[in-house]
């Protein structure tokens, strides 16, 4: 009844894992990180919450960097 994916045993091809190693470091680099920073630097957050909030984009960055450690 369903067609089975024999073709597809969790072989990632190299050039796709590039290419999606690129496209996440755009995404985060160039537009998560920035529009977060943004958002916290103009939305006025004081004391704690501050100092809390603003780790997120050094998260991402770490996250980023895991990722591409353990081959997304």
């Amino acid at each position: 009844m369903f067609a089975k994916n024999k073709g597809f045993s969790g072989q990632v091809n190299p050039v796709d894992f590039i290419i999606s190693i690129v496209v996440v470091l755009i995404i985060i680099s160039a537009v998560a990180i920035p529009t977060i920073q943004d958002i916290l630097n103009s939305s006025g957050i004081t004391g704690i919450s501050n100092t809390v909030l603003s780790v997120i984009p050094t998260f991402l960055a770490l996250l980023a960097l895991v990722m591409i450690a353990r081959g997304i």
